[in-house]
């Protein structure tokens, strides 16, 4: 492979979550993507939005076009009411889905997801990874590539974005904007030895074609592509029924010179055979006994509310009534650059007041010998305190309300009350809850996958045997090392007294990315 191969996500990483809408474009960047391949269309009032369906059924469950529609209106449209988890088969096909909608907003009373304007996206996105834009224009193309021509340039992207469309579309682009890279659609129809000459006269860099198409054609049909008097490169694309090129077939182009790289939307399968990575720790938390080169235990408060321990599964229990109270295991080891983690969980009592997670954190836990009868003995250190010890990042199962990610980007900012250090945390962030939290499902794994200072979090349940994003966020204060917590806390809310719960967690991994050379 002459060079690395670049993977735009095709709505973001809507696999995972709604396609086109912010959470997404951040998941594709935490799944490991070098950019973001998304339609536009304009609104009725003119506005450039974010969205590569023909009619807002797909997403938004309204039969209209987005021409239709004003950009306000549209904001206030559910873009997570129509998502559904995706299984993929061995060739990255589609077999089954989800059971609920995890990304409902309008059900549980939240703000709902938006397919954003593309004066949004760039603003968010633009210097922090590659974008490719699928012009979408209703009618005369002239209306929409002068809109988006006219934000590119505003935003320094005229010789950087990649945009693409009809002939038409192109040609206008052409005109207003001769310095832009461009990109064509090739049918199966058409020759490549009539279409590669005509598109590097038109000055056209680039050539979309279907994996299925390229893999059809003959070595003679392919042989033009290493013309070097031609500077036209393809990106691959994937058919409707795939969500991305199989193994095999990613496997054998990708080692092709002449093609750029590829449109997914499944990303972290693809990015998954770009950068293999290894499973580097396991533990079921079998028997009584801790791994201590593994794992560090602790309260966050001297009181007797937590128990934590390890019997077949690492336990945290927590009794009715009392105060502030949590426990937690951190990984007695450092995790250097990128990780991904998951953690399986059974929660006996989900209510208002009881939060438990998968975090990364970077202070070190030091060493503290755990008493679960002595009192006097127990190492009190916030580091064990669910969203304790600044900067974090959290795969977390909010109360009774759902899955989400929790983070904060500041320093650790304790408060003394009577000489006793508690994390005030002032800085603390919370995404929007996702999918079911309530005691009609009390099993499921947690992940949590960092890439860079962008992380991800995750989660399955009964509803859901593929990982479903529940959050993402920038956490750019965390350091390239980390340490991992898997933790449980609980606390009186609106005056009322926590009842009892124990949270079971089992079957811990984590895995990064295969060391080459």
């Amino acid at each position: 492979m002459s060079e690395a191969k670049q993977i735009w996500a095709a709505g973001g990483a809507s696999i995972r979550a709604p396609q086109d809408t912010i959470p997404a474009y951040w998941g594709a960047i935490g799944a490991g993507a070098d950019g973001l391949a998304i339609g536009v269309q304009l609104t009725s009032d003119g506005v450039v939005v974010c969205c590569g369906e023909p009619t807002l059924e797909q997403t938004c469950g309204d039969p209209r076009q987005i021409c239709q529609i004003t950009a306000l209106d549209l904001r206030f449209l559910d873009a997570g009411i129509k998502f559904q988890s995706t299984k993929l088969d061995e060739d990255n096909k589609p077999v089954s889905y989800g059971e609920d909608a995890p990304w409902e907003g309008v059900r549980k009373n939240q703000r709902p997801l938006y397919h954003p304007e593309l004066a949004e996206v760039l603003l968010l996105f633009s210097r922090r990874t590659k974008l490719l834009l699928h012009l979408l224009p209703d009618g005369d193309a002239h209306t929409l590539v002068n809109q988006v021509v006219t934000i590119i340039e505003r935003f320094g992207l005229t010789e950087s974005i990649i945009l693409t469309g009809s002939m038409e579309t192109l040609l206008c682009v052409k005109k207003l904007s001769s310095n832009t890279p461009l990109a064509q659609a090739v049918t199966p129809a058409d020759k490549t030895d009539d279409i590669v000459p005509l598109a590097d006269e038109a000055g056209i860099e680039y050539l979309l074609m279907d994996a299925e198409d390229i893999l059809s054609r003959t070595d003679e049909e392919l042989d033009i592509f290493y013309n070097k008097k031609h500077r036209v490169s393809v990106i691959v694309t994937s058919s409707t029924k795939s969500a991305t090129p199989a193994k095999d077939t990613f496997l054998k182009l990708k080692i092709q010179p002449w093609i750029k790289g590829f449109i997914v939307k499944a990303v972290y399968e693809i990015c998954s055979l770009k950068t293999p990575i290894s499973c580097i720790l396991t533990d079921d938390f079998d028997g009584t006994d801790v791994n201590r080169a593994y794992w560090t235990m602790g309260y966050s408060k001297i009181n007797k509310d937590t128990r934590i321990f390890q019997d077949d599964g690492l336990f945290i229990k927590i009794k009715k009534g009392g105060e502030y109270s949590g426990a937690a295991a951190l990984t007695s080891f450092p995790i250097e650059g990128n990780f991904d983690a998951e953690i399986s969980f059974e929660v006996i009592n989900p209510h208002q007041g009881t939060t438990f997670e998968l975090a990364a954190i970077q202070v070190d836990p030091g060493y503290h010998h755990m008493n679960n009868e002595d009192l006097t003995k127990r190492s009190i250190n916030l580091t064990f305190d669910v969203h304790g010890a600044p900067p974090y990042a959290s795969s977390e199962r909010d109360e009774d309300d759902g899955f989400r990610i929790g983070w904060n980007n500041g320093p650790a900012l304790p408060e003394f009350v009577d000489h006793i250090a508690q994390s005030s945390n002032i800085y603390n962030k919370y995404s929007r809850d996702v999918g079911d939290g309530s005691r009609n499902n009390p099993t499921g794994k947690l992940r949590l996958v960092r890439n860079g200072a962008v992380f991800n979090a995750y989660y399955m349940d009964k509803y859901n045997k593929q990982w479903v994003l529940s959050g993402t966020a920038l956490v750019a204060t965390l350091s390239k090392t980390v340490f991992l917590r898997i933790g449980a806390k609980h606390w009186p809310k609106r005056g009322k007294t926590p009842p009892s719960n124990t949270i079971r967690f089992s079957k811990f991994r984590l895995f990064q990315p295969v060391v080459t050379k």
